[in-house]
């Protein structure tokens, strides 16, 4: 049976399943299920984890137009499975998906899935101030870091330059040098399958945003 906020075994046997028979006939016969056991459970999670973050410093907003497309755009890739084989959202500022601003963003697979929260796959030109908000707020930045390893949180690190970003190669001895060669400033969370199947989901990502929240405001005044 589903817990309160609907996700079942179904919902991952249907992934599971998309995996194996990845084309649009099997999607398009078995779409009931995709809505019912997928689609609406983490629609679900997303507006309740909406309600639940009015009183944040930022509250963050979502729902199923901040879902991602099932989906694949395969006009430049190799692989031409049209769908996608997990299911993608996120809680920002605006209640959108077009924003730079931090966010967070809940990732639901077959074996389970994880959530983040940051700010993610920003071009050189978008990290730019974020990167010079460091070197400049050295201190309040320093805060962050301590914040976070204070709730047993770090920054996500496998996603890191390996020299210094063009512009900063003289900030290379600053104390934030391994933060400014970062891609992304992420803090994850791993969501085993469990934790949906018990309800315990939503806490995990309620605790991940609140704990994050530092970062994700952080960089708002140099935006």
């Amino acid at each position: 049976m589903p817990h309160a906020n609907g996700f079942s075994e179904a919902s991952f046997t249907f992934l599971s399943e998309l995996e194996k028979n990845n084309d649009r006939a099997w999607f398009n016969a078995n779409k009931p299920r995709f809505k019912s056991d997928v689609e609406a459970p983490f629609i679900d999670l997303l507006e309740a984890l909406s309600n639940r973050l009015t009183d944040a410093k930022r509250p963050l907003m979502g729902g199923k137009s901040t879902m991602f497309r099932m989906n694949r755009d395969v006009r430049f890739s190799e692989n031409k499975a049209p769908y996608k084989t997990n299911v993608g959202g996120l809680l920002t500022r605006t209640g959108t998906k077009s924003e730079l601003a931090g966010i967070v963003y809940v990732h639901l697979e077959a074996g389970g899935g994880f959530t983040a929260a940051g700010f993610y796959n920003l071009s050189p030109k978008q990290l730019g101030p974020m990167r010079d908000a460091m070197v400049e707020r050295a201190d309040a930045f320093g805060q962050v870091l301590d914040d976070l390893h204070a709730k047993g949180r770090d920054l996500d690190r496998s996603m890191t330059l390996s020299s210094m970003p063009k512009g900063f190669a003289h900030q290379a001895e600053h104390r934030h040098a391994k933060e400014i060669k970062l891609k992304s400033l992420l803090v994850r969370h791993d969501l085993p399958k469990a934790e949906w199947l018990s309800g315990d989901v939503i806490d995990h990502v309620e605790a991940l945003t609140r704990d994050a929240m530092p970062l994700l405001t952080f960089a708002e005044p140099a935006r």
